[in-house]
């Protein structure tokens, strides 16, 4: 361990591989994983993804223990290996039933996969975008456990590829996006909102980002917004996708902020807003809100 210190911190995350079974885990997590498990539970897939070491501060680096997602017909076990000798390995389970949201970065040669649940257990893996076909239908097959049954009858004027012509005339890189990595392989596109970067000023000489490139997608299984990340004027490379089961959504609120419109999730259940919020111009505020009013939860809250 002393010598990994020694080198030149990693800043790539590791490529995750695909192991068969548990007993072909490496041995710290195989232990764990089997504890973990229930028997009447049946296994899809795993995912195993190297420990690394990695550039905390520019002066210190911390090591990542190996780490592994079992997924099951239920949900998701995360197990990783123990940090020390005298550690435990940790050890988290997902149900499906219960997720809340998740959110998934592809940028450039980045991954990173975060989980969180109704009880706000949270799970996040970082790894090497390259390897993301190891862990795609997986996730596809978790997220449409997750959401359930279909809720919705779409007019069948309203294809999903008609959808996503649409899409494609304001803008190729998030119709690519959303149909290679958004859509899951039977879900069908309501409709979008597509909402370019908000630029403000500052002490009015500055211009200054207020929001980045959006899109809001609405499916018959999910609400799903896709966004970019960047740094400068330019366009970022790659996208970042929040996935929200419909079953999870009651509403969404507008609040005035300045000459736009600030959109709040309103989860189900007691807790309320889920701590999301998208800055929208008001004609797109409008289009959303039209959008979810067609399509969206015919319940009493349903309204935006």
């Amino acid at each position: 361990m002393k010598k990994e210190f020694q080198q030149r911190p990693s800043q790539t995350p590791p490529i995750p591989y695909s192991v068969a079974s548990l007993i072909d885990l490496p041995d710290p997590l195989q232990q764990p994983a089997r504890q973990s498990i229930s028997p009447t539970d049946e296994l899809r897939s795993i995912c195993v993804f190297p420990g690394r070491t990695r550039l905390k501060t520019w002066y210190r680096s911390e090591y990542d223990a190996e780490q592994a997602f079992v997924f099951t017909q239920s949900g998701l076990l995360h197990v990783q290996a123990p940090a020390s000798a005298h550690a435990e390995a940790r050890k988290i389970f997902l149900r499906a039933a219960d997720l809340l949201y998740v959110r998934l970065h592809l940028q450039l040669m980045y991954g990173r996969l975060e989980l969180v649940d109704e009880a706000l257990s949270r799970v996040v893996v970082e790894f090497d975008a390259t390897g993301f076909d190891i862990l795609q239908g997986s996730l596809q097959e978790l997220l449409g456990t997750a959401c359930g049954r279909n809720t919705v009858s779409p007019s069948p004027t309203r294809l999903s590829n008609s959808v996503l012509s649409e899409l494609e005339s304001r803008s190729f890189k998030f119709k690519n996006g959303l149909h290679l990595y958004g859509l899951l392989p039977d879900e069908q596109l309501l409709g979008f909102v597509f909402q370019p970067a908000i630029w403000g000023q500052r002490w009015h000489l500055f211009p200054v980002r207020r929001s980045e490139t959006t899109l809001l997608a609405l499916t018959d299984k999910q609400c799903i917004v896709v966004e970019e990340h960047s740094r400068s004027r330019f366009p970022a490379y790659g996208w970042i996708f929040t996935f929200f089961p419909r079953r999870v959504l009651e509403k969404f609120d507008m609040t005035p902020r300045e000459r736009w419109q600030e959109m709040r999730m309103e989860r189900k259940g007691r807790r309320g807003w889920m701590g999301r919020s998208i800055l929208l111009e008001s004609e797109n505020a409008q289009a959303w809100r039209e959008l979810w009013g067609r399509f969206g939860d015919p319940g009493p809250g349903a309204s935006t």
